[in-house]
C-alpha cells in the first residue's frame, strides 16, 4: 500500500518533453494531502473496526460465559429440585414409619387397656359373688339364730 509519505518524497524523473512540473508538483500535492486524509481515516477507521471487533469478542466471549453459567444454574437448579424431591419422599417415609409406630403403639395399649378391663370386670363379678355368698351366708346365720332364739324361749318358756 502506497503511503501518504511516498507520495510526499516520490521523484520524478526530468524530461524535455512532458508535462509541467509545476502543475505534477501541486497536484501531488493535493493528491498527498488527500491521501494523506483518507489514510488517517482510514487507520482511524481501522481502530475502529478493530475496537468493534474487539468488543464483539468479549461480547461473545461474555454471553458464552453467560451461557454456560445459565446451564450451570439451571443444572443446580434441578439437582436442587430433585434433592429436595428425595429429601421430601424420605420425610414422608419416615412420617409414614413413625406414624405406623405410633398406630401399632396405640392398638397395643388399646388392647392392655381392654385386657384390663376385662380383669377389672371378672374380679368385680367375682367379688359380687362372694360378698352375695357372704351376706348369703350371713342371713342363714342370722335365720338359724333366731331359730335358735326362738327355741330357747321356748324351752325356757317350758321350763
Amino acid at each position: 500500500m502506497v503511503t501518504p509519505n511516498d507520495i510526499a518524497t516520490k521523484d520524478f524523473k526530468k524530461v524535455a518533453v512532458g508535462y509541467s512540473p509545476e502543475e505534477v508538483d501541486t497536484f501531488l500535492d493535493e493528491i498527498y494531502e488527500d491521501y494523506e486524509r483518507l489514510y488517517r481515516e482510514s487507520r482511524q477507521e481501522k481502530a475502529k473496526t478493530e475496537t468493534v471487533s474487539e468488543d464483539t469478542d468479549r461480547l461473545r466471549n461474555l454471553e458464552k460465559t453467560l451461557e454456560r453459567t445459565l446451564t450451570l444454574a439451571e443444572a443446580a437448579a434441578e439437582e436442587t429440585k430433585q434433592a429436595a424431591q428425595a429429601e421430601a419422599q424420605q420425610i414422608l417415609e419416615r412420617a409414614k414409619l413413625e406414624r405406623e409406630q405410633i398406630l401399632s403403639a396405640a392398638r397395643t395399649k388399646v388392647f392392655e387397656i381392654q385386657q384390663e378391663i376385662e380383669a377389672l370386670e371378672n374380679r368385680y363379678e367375682l367379688m359380687r359373688t362372694r360378698v352375695k355368698l357372704l351376706l348369703y351366708a350371713e342371713i342363714e346365720l342370722l335365720d338359724k339364730n333366731e331359730i335358735l332364739a326362738e327355741k330357747e324361749a321356748a324351752q325356757e318358756e317350758k321350763q
